[in-house]
Parts: structure tokens; C-alpha cells; sequence
């Protein structure tokens, strides 16, 4: 009978926790530059979108550019444009031309935290390429996405 009721309450706080997890989430939309006459305008190669519960159009979001270049990695701090479209944010390219460029983008609103990384093909975004995750992604995600494409 002890048995019984110590999986019940195990079963029961892991509903408890659960529940809050699947009612919702929050995460970075990838949008395309061209939809946006706005993003067009000021020549932006992404847009993203925080997305999910609350008010995600709050949410702050950064941008780096992570590349290698003759062999050297680097890393470049964007500046990334809110638009008039609520929530909506644009990126212009801010790095060099020549080497291999992943983008990696970073939203937070409240305590949490969404990322995106997208890989670059010169100034044409990998949109179906890109690796998304909770919390915010690391340069060395960033370096393993940089490397695998």
C-alpha cells in the first residue's frame, strides 16, 4: 500500500510539473527579409520573431555573428533593429564578406531564454539548417554548426 501511494505522489508532481511546460513555451520564429518592406528597406538578410506566452514582443533580443575567416574564428556583436510589426526584428549584415558566418540569436523576456543559430551562405540565410534551443546557445554550439556545415 506504501508502495502505491509513493507512485501515486510521484505521478501526481510529475502531471504538476508537466502541465505548466506544454501550456505554453517561448521561442524564436525565423522570418523571411522580403515579406517585410520594412526589413527589405534597411537591407536585412533575417528576421526573427520571439514568440509564445506573455508578451514576447518585449522581449530583448541580441545577435552575433560567429565566422571563421583565413582559418581564424571570430565574433561580431550585430546590431539587431526592432520593426514597426510588433515583435518583429530585422538583421543586416555586419561581417565580412569572406569566410563561413553562422548567425546566433538570442532572446529573453522574464527570467526565460530562446535561441537560434542559422547558418549563412553568403548574405542568403540556411533557414532549414538553423538549430534552435531553450536558453541561450553557446559560441561552441555555434562552432559545432560552423564546422558540420
Amino acid at each position: 500500500m506504501q508502495h502505491n501511494s509513493r507512485f501515486l505522489s510521484a505521478a501526481l508532481a510529475a502531471v504538476m510539473f508537466t502541465i505548466p511546460a506544454l501550456a505554453g513555451g517561448f521561442w524564436i520564429t525565423l522570418g523571411n527579409p522580403e515579406a517585410s518592406s520594412e526589413a527589405k528597406a534597411m537591407n536585412a538578410v533575417l528576421t526573427v520573431m520571439p514568440t509564445g506566452c506573455g508578451n514576447p514582443a518585449s522581449a530583448n533580443v541580441t545577435a552575433t555573428a560567429e565566422g571563421i575567416v583565413d582559418g581564424k574564428r571570430l565574433t561580431v556583436p550585430l546590431k539587431v533593429k526592432a520593426l514597426a510589426s510588433p515583435g518583429l526584428h530585422g538583421i543586416a549584415k555586419q561581417w565580412p564578406a569572406q569566410g563561413k558566418w553562422v548567425l546566433r540569436v538570442v532572446a529573453s523576456y522574464e527570467g526565460s531564454q530562446t535561441s537560434v543559430i542559422v547558418p549563412f551562405e553568403g548574405d542568403t540565410a540556411l533557414r532549414k539548417s538553423a538549430k534552435f534551443s531553450q536558453g541561450a546557445a553557446t559560441s561552441q554550439a555555434a562552432a559545432t554548426l560552423l564546422a558540420s556545415n
